[in-house]
């Protein structure tokens, strides 16, 4: 079998490290074997192209645009011919839609959240243009989901709604996994440790409106006006954009500098350092597929605290705090009740390991990964 393991969507970010643990887990398994040939689709200077450039094994590499509608062009303008060139048996599009002729079956996963949860305003701080191309991007996605000949979901909530919603007929739930290995005790990133009795909170996303880092203020003065310590970490960068220079007014205008620490970009080699440092984990989107966050969590035991939502429900089931996602009063008096409750703090903890340990490993998700494309083409 020839597979075209397109990774072309991924080039920074989380996204990013998960498809390098699944090429090192698909080259180490299926490498050397007989039964599979691979080519792969990147962008030139991402992780992904120098980690397959120093792999000594036998694939091909096409280098795609960078620029998203560069790389629909070059898709819908050379798909055929990389189809027709490599001798292409089945497409795997890691995460996003690759814009191949038809006529070869395509797997795709799909973490676009927003699609299947229409009744969310998921794009309601944009107006005009950027409106107009967000429905857009959106129409598209959704005919990608229904064009594949299989979508490979995260979340079950998720992966019913799409059989509801927009009728998929061949999909199949695979839980993801994160590599902890890569997660060495290195403390080297904060200079000191300033707790002195302060509980920490970690918000570890960027300028991203779905992730309710606005509310970050709120929060802050609600833990000062009730008398607990309280500060928080966040990882966005310090920037010139819109979206910063907003955040840190509100911060300045209620006098919270000492309350809050943004760190900027987080690096593997500094993400257990990171945990060690905090309390709970915030994960306050209004919608998810998954987030890395939640199992990273759950591995370094911390409180997950989560937007009560479907897709949260769906995924954290027993081990985080649900929270109403835009009320940071409730949010402090949950976090204070738990505070005062060790014992419950500790069952979430508890809770969370017990979750993790449901999940598969690296390399038993790329199994299932590759035995569930195994099975669309050979029934196509």
């Amino acid at each position: 079998m020839r597979l075209l393991i397109n990774l072309s969507t991924l080039k920074k970010g989380g996204g990013q490290n998960v498809g390098l643990n699944f090429i090192k887990s698909l080259l180490r398994l299926y490498g050397n074997k007989d039964e599979f040939s691979f080519v792969f689709c990147v962008v030139k200077n991402t992780e992904i192209d120098f980690t397959l450039q120093k792999i000594n094994s036998k694939f091909q590499v096409i280098y795609f645009p960078q620029n998203p509608l560069n790389r629909i062009l070059f898709e819908f303008f050379y798909g055929k011919k990389i189809i027709t060139r490599y001798r292409i048996d089945v497409i795997y599009s890691y995460f996003g839609y690759g814009l191949f002729p038809k006529g070869v079956p395509q797997i795709c996963g799909s973490a676009d959240s927003n699609i299947y949860y229409p009744e969310v305003n998921f794009w309601a701080n944009y107006k005009g243009l950027k409106l107009f191309w967000k429905r857009i991007i959106d129409a598209y996605r959704i005919r990608a989901v229904k064009r594949v000949a299989g979508v490979i979901f995260e979340n079950e909530a998720m992966m019913q709604r799409g059989k509801c919603i927009h009728k998929i007929k061949n999909s199949k739930f695979i839980l993801p996994s994160v590599n902890f290995i890569d997660f060495p005790d290195n403390k080297s990133f904060f200079t000191q440790d300033n707790r002195n009795g302060t509980f920490v909170g970690l918000f570890f996303c960027s300028w991203q409106k779905n992730k309710n880092y606005m509310i970050i203020p709120e929060l802050l003065s609600s833990f000062k006006r009730k008398g607990i310590h309280f500060r928080i970490i966040f990882t966005a960068e310090l920037d010139t954009s819109k979206e910063c220079l907003s955040f840190l007014k509100k911060i300045s205008d209620l006098n919270l500098k000492n309350e809050i620490n943004i760190v900027g970009s987080i690096k593997k080699e500094y993400i257990s350092e990171l945990y060690s440092k905090v309390d709970f984990v915030f994960l306050l989107s209004q919608l998810e597929s998954f987030s890395n966050n939640i199992l990273e969590a759950w591995y370094f035991n911390k409180v997950l605290v989560v937007a009560d939502e479907l897709w949260s429900r769906s995924i954290c089931k027993n081990a985080a705090l649900y929270v109403a996602r835009n009320n940071p009063e409730e949010i402090v008096k949950s976090i204070g009740f738990l505070l005062e409750n060790k014992v419950l703090y500790g069952i979430l903890v508890k809770n969370g390991l017990e979750q993790l340990s449901t999940y598969p490993n690296i390399d038993e998700r790329t199994e299932l990964e590759i035995d569930y494309i195994k099975k669309i083409y050979e029934s196509s």
